[in-house]
């Protein structure tokens, strides 16, 4: 299945999701878990790994997936995605397979936690695990990191949870 990026209006992106429930396609929005603290209020959020975009995977190639897509936003008028004339932007089978092994069975990517032995970072549990050399940097203040990888051929961070306790 390869996934295709269909990009719809920001913050609209659950009602898009609701309009493909009657589709013949097969979309889902992957999120990361990320922590969230306001004076004494703490919690954990699921946030939007690709704000603005709806995943739609598919067996079809690009020209068909578009042929068929398009044919049916003709049937379903909607303000909310934006068409592509010729081909939708999909991840590669290496992009793809690395964002699956981050995610859970809800396609979300939980926190992951870790230690900071003088300076060098060990993640003991998580999606993280063993991707250490991935990570660009850390924000403990809003236990975050930045890690890189490919999409669409490109170098892109994600800001992923991390919870980076100190060393004893």
């Amino acid at each position: 299945m390869r996934w295709n990026f269909i990009e719809v209006e920001k913050h609209h992106e659950e009602a898009v999701i609701e309009l493909l429930r009657s589709s013949p396609f097969n979309a889902f929005l992957p999120k990361k878990q990320r922590y969230f603290k306001k004076q004494d209020y703490v919690t954990v959020l699921d946030r939007l790994l690709f704000p603005g975009t709806v995943i739609v995977a598919s067996d079809l190639s690009q020209a068909e997936f578009a042929s068929q897509f398009n044919t049916w936003l003709d049937q379903h008028p909607t303000e909310l995605i934006h068409r592509e004339a010729k081909e939708y932007f999909f991840l590669s089978d290496d992009e793809q397979h690395f964002i699956t092994s981050l995610m859970d069975e809800h396609n979300v990517i939980p926190q992951s936690t870790g230690v900071l032995n003088s300076k060098q970072l060990i993640i003991q549990s998580g999606p993280l695990k063993g991707l250490e050399q991935r990570i660009k940097k850390i924000d403990r203040h809003q236990r975050t990191a930045q890690v890189q990888f490919q999409i669409c051929g490109q170098a892109m961070l994600l800001y992923l949870g991390l919870i980076v306790k100190p060393s004893d």
